[in-house]
């Protein structure tokens, strides 16, 4: 699959985290990782070569993986992290400029 997205999910709030491989292009989930470690990561990508996309989150573990398993694979942060990135950037803007006059 050329466009593969990774995520981390929780199988027990707290406790216990996965991984979830999707393929982008056919909007469905490939497979479930039983953790979120570089190395488990790492060698699901090497049995599985071909993504030339890697949608991802922020999540260090997996940008290593990726640059180990698939270094030419192009790696792309998800909607919905740049979503939450650019809101957190206007609110952090707005606090710091909330004090300024506004010019007529």
């Amino acid at each position: 699959m050329p466009v593969l997205g990774i995520d981390e999910f929780a199988f027990r709030r707290g406790r216990t985290n996965g991984t979830v491989l999707v393929d982008v292009e056919m909007s469905r989930p490939v497979d479930v990782l039983p953790d979120r470690e570089t190395s488990t990561v790492a060698a699901w990508l090497h049995e599985h070569p071909g993504a030339e996309i890697v949608c991802r989150d922020r999540r260090m573990a997996f940008t290593e993986a990726i640059s180990q398993a698939a270094p030419d694979a192009l790696k792309v942060a998800d909607r919905w992290h740049l979503l939450q990135n650019l809101s957190t950037a206007v609110e952090k803007t707005c606090r710091r400029h909330r004090g300024c006059p506004v010019q007529p």
